[in-house]
């Protein structure tokens, strides 16, 4: 009889050890994580399932959401943005989504396995804490556009991309200038202006930017659209990507004989500033009042309980 115990005693560490083991080293007991029902498959072959890759586009942009309530906001703008993508799909590759994402071992790989353990165990209970909500405007899935640090507030969709949506307008969200990214300066020589220019394909001369360098034309709120010389234009766009700069709101100045150009914000300000819902969530907002500032006139709804009454792909 006695052995006959110890028998199911082992039996039964072997079947609850595991979990124990998980509980211990991240907080939650594992294998309770609810499911969407979407597969994904990912680059190196592997499927997981689609909430699963909803927490590895959270996870792409760690460096701002932290605080509770605006971390559960940013999981709902990703899987928004997932839902959308996905459409009526049950099967996708990730590689056709064209949505950020990192995987477990990247996440691991590049903070840490215990800072990794800490903050995966953070995406997952903020995962299941919002699990189905989407946002919806009218009843159908929102385009919902985020960046890390505004200029200072929101712009409108209509501003930058000349069509009118009413839940991307501009909001205020001057906490964003206390960002350490709110604001960087890059100062050059204009030869090396020129040389960068020329590994882009254009040819120019130091005399040419020095004198000719000018900001065509921009928006009500300095959001370049196009930069020109005596012999070449580009867009603000383009101008960004050459240069590596953090958005394409900047100025140009002739500082001297170099040329400084400075940038505000971060990203194309439309929609969620991450750094600003972080900072509303240190006043006590919750995710539900976060996202309806950042997307005035939304909703949110439940993307699998009300999956008839959801538009998903307008």
């Amino acid at each position: 009889m006695k052995k006959i115990i110890q028998a199911v005693l082992i039996l039964s560490l072997s079947l609850f050890l595991p979990g124990i083991c998980t509980m211990l080293i991240t907080g939650r007991t594992g294998g309770n994580q609810r499911k969407m029902g979407v597969i994904v498959t990912l680059e190196n072959g592997d499927q997981i399932d689609g909430e699963d890759f909803v927490i590895g586009m959270a996870a792409s942009e760690l460096s701002y959401a932290r605080e509770e309530e605006a971390l559960k906001a940013w999981v709902i703008v990703c899987r928004t943005n997932f839902v959308k993508a996905v459409g009526d799909k049950k099967e996708v590759k990730a590689e056709d989504l064209s949505l950020d994402y990192i995987s477990e071992d990247e996440l691991e790989q590049n903070n840490g396995r215990k800072v990794w353990l800490e903050l995966n165990n953070r995406l997952e209970e903020a995962s299941e804490e919002t699990f189905g909500q989407v946002l919806c405007y009218g009843g159908s899935l929102i385009d919902a556009l985020y960046h890390p640090v505004s200029i200072g507030k929101t712009v409108s969709a209509s501003e930058i991309y000349s069509v009118d949506v009413p839940y991307l307008i501009s909001v205020d969200s001057s906490q964003d200038v206390e960002s350490e990214e709110y604001m960087d300066v890059k100062i050059m020589s204009y030869k090396d202006c020129v040389k960068m220019l020329s590994d882009a394909g254009y040819t120019e001369t130091e005399e040419s930017c020095k004198n000719n360098l000018k900001i065509e034309k921009q928006t009500e709120n300095g959001f370049v659209q196009s930069v020109k010389t005596k012999d070449n234009k580009w867009t603000g766009e383009e101008w960004k990507d050459i240069f590596s700069l953090n958005s394409t709101n900047f100025y140009l100045e002739n500082y001297g004989d170099r040329l400084r150009i400075v940038t505000i914000g971060k990203g194309h300000s439309m929609g969620m500033s991450l750094y600003g819902a972080n900072a509303l969530a240190q006043k006590d907002l919750s995710a539900a009042t976060i996202l309806s500032y950042y997307y005035p006139g939304t909703e949110l709804q439940d993307a699998f309980a009300g999956e008839k009454k959801i538009t998903k792909n307008v």
